[in-house]
Formats: C-alpha cells, sequence, structure tokens
C-alpha cells in the first residue's frame, strides 16, 4: 500500500508530467467528469443514498437499492429527485458483474430524467480489472462474458464496451452538495488538498494511459487508515478533520473495509468519517444496509442508516 507521502509525490509528478505539451501520438482523453459542488446543487426534498460495496451479487444488489428506496419491483428508478452514490468494488468475488454494471448504467439513465442523479466511484477492483489483476473473478463471472478473452476485450477502457462504460461514468472521489466527500478507501489530508478535481482528473489520465502505478486506488489493499484507526482514535480523528478542512465538507464516507462481524455502518469522529461497506456480497455474509442524508432547512444534514428493521439516526 501506498503511504500518503509517496503518493502525493506521484500526483505531484503526474501533474508535472501530463501539463508537457502533447506529442501527435496522444490520445484525445474523454472529457472529465466534473464534481464541482455548483454542478450538483439538487432540490431540497432530494435525499442522498449511498452503498458499499457489491462485489458481483446481484440478488444482495437489488436487496439493498429496494431498502434504500430508489428502485421499484421491477428495479426501475424509482428514487425522484435523490442521488443514489455507490462508493465501488461492484465486480469480483461473484458471478453477476454483467448484470450490475448494466443496472447502473440504466439507472443513471433513469434518474436523469425523473431529476435525480447515480454517482459511481472507482473502487480499488474496478482499477484492478482494468489493470488485467484478475486475481478474484471466479469462474462464473469469465463463463457470463463467453470466456476470458472476451472478458479481456470487454474491460478494455479504450475498445471495450464495459471498459468505456465504467472510464465515462465513474469517479475517484466525489462532493456532494458541499457537504459530503464519498471515496472508496480512505482520503488522506495530503490528498484532499489537492482538491477532488484534481484527483479525478489524475486518476482519468493514469487509467486512460494504463498507468495504473500512479492512480490513487492502484494495488490491491487501497487506504484503511481511518477505519482501522491504526494510529489510534485521537489521530485518526485529526486526519479526518484535516480533510474536512482542506474540502469544506462534514463528513467522509468511505467503502473498501468490510463492517462484516457487524453488518452496520460504522462511524466515528463525532460522525465526521463513516464506512459503508457492511458485506453486503453474500461472500461478506449478505448484510444489508444503506446511508440517508436528509436536508434540513437550516442547512444541516441528518443522517441516518438504513436497515432491515428500521433507520436509525447516526
Amino acid at each position: 500500500m501506498l503511504r500518503p507521502i509517496l503518493l502525493l509525490a506521484f500526483l505531484a509528478l503526474l501533474i508535472l508530467y501530463f501539463r508537457q505539451p502533447p506529442t501527435d501520438s496522444s490520445p484525445i482523453l474523454p472529457k472529465v467528469v466534473k464534481t464541482s459542488v455548483k454542478q450538483q446543487q439538487l432540490p431540497k426534498n432530494g435525499r442522498t443514498v449511498a452503498v458499499g460495496d457489491l462485489h458481483s451479487d446481484l440478488a444482495q444488489t437489488l436487496a439493498v437499492l429496494r431498502l434504500a428506496n430508489v428502485i421499484d419491483a421491477d428495479s426501475n428508478w424509482s428514487g425522484g429527485h435523490d442521488t443514489l452514490v455507490q462508493t465501488g468494488d461492484i465486480v469480483d468475488r461473484g458471478p453477476d458483474t454483467i448484470a450490475i454494471y448494466n443496472l447502473f448504467d440504466k439507472l443513471r439513465k433513469q434518474a436523469k430524467e425523473a431529476g435525480g442523479k447515480v454517482v459511481n466511484i472507482y473502487g480499488n477492483h474496478e482499477v484492478m480489472n482494468l489493470g488485467g489483476d484478475l486475481r478474484y473473478v471466479t469462474e462464473e463471472d469469465y463463463a457470463s462474458f463467453g470466456g476470458r478473452q472476451k472478458r479481456k476485450e470487454a474491460w478494455d477502457v479504450k475498445t471495450g464496451w464495459l471498459g468505456q462504460q465504467i472510464y465515462n461514468n465513474f469517479n475517484i472521489t466525489h462532493i456532494q452538495n458541499g457537504h459530503t466527500v464519498f471515496t472508496h478507501g480512505d482520503m488522506e489530508p495530503e490528498w484532499a488538498r489537492l482538491g477532488v478535481d484534481t484527483l479525478n482528473l489524475l486518476s482519468r489520465e493514469a487509467i486512460w494511459r494504463s498507468d495504473f502505478r500512479h492512480a490513487p486506488i492502484f494495488q490491491g489493499s487501497g487506504n484503511r487508515s481511518h477505519a482501522t484507526q491504526e494510529n489510534g482514535m485521537e489521530e485518526t480523528c485529526k486526519n479526518v478533520d484535516a480533510v474536512k478542512k482542506a474540502l469544506g465538507v462534514n463528513r467522509l464516507i468511505s467503502g473498501h473495509t468490510p463492517q462484516y462481524r457487524t453488518g452496520k455502518i460504522l462511524s466515528i469522529c463525532n460522525g465526521g468519517y463513516m464506512v459503508i461497506d457492511v458485506g453486503i456480497s453474500k461472500y461478506y455474509g449478505g448484510h444489508l444496509a444503506a446511508l440517508e442524508i436528509i436536508e434540513n432547512d437550516d442547512g444541516s444534514q441528518s443522517v441516518y442508516a438504513l436497515y432491515p428493521g428500521g433507520k436509525r439516526l447516526v
């Protein structure tokens, strides 16, 4: 796992590299998916709902989206003006990769037509598959693509139908309505100071050029420093506060670190940091939970954990 200071150095090198004049052979990069706050203002009656890692389990994916009340019995968008954020790792460990990516592609279009929005975040498993690291792909998954070669072709970021779908619609991080930052792994202060647009741009360019060593989420385990409180709770919350200050947000939301022992959303630092990977897929126990953020008239937010037994303030 790359440490924050090394990652910052890599990102600085990337900035210098990509500012060099392009050669005639340089590709024309697709337009960056912007994440600036001004472009994300939604009607006040729209909720923000977030779900964590899904790992190719369609049945559990549909169950958690219905729990969050953003799809109906026919798996069509029913969230109206809501925003749905999925924090990555749709792929690996299960058989339903194609079905889930196509579901989100459909929901993105339906939500837009209804005045809502679907936001997808890169997980480390998306980046691993784009980079050819297939250690967690199941035989059922290979078969669903028609074999290993066809799967490889589908994941090509420049020519493959799934690689292009992911590249054109996913970002490494997202700020929702100015108050909540979503990532897959944990956001460090050094990264936050670069800003979300810079992080998204650098990640997209690195992925487009197959330079996966410099993508901020590359190499397997990702970052879990907040989730594991590896330096103790006090230091963890100091880092969380530094990220919040750098980005001007109220809270950090991550996936990546499965809370499969409890099946519950982890909330620490007085609600300043939460982990929403509760082990939704059957591989991790089949726990159902989603996060719900309600916009209050005074500009504050109320945050709830949604469980099959009801919702709880967190």
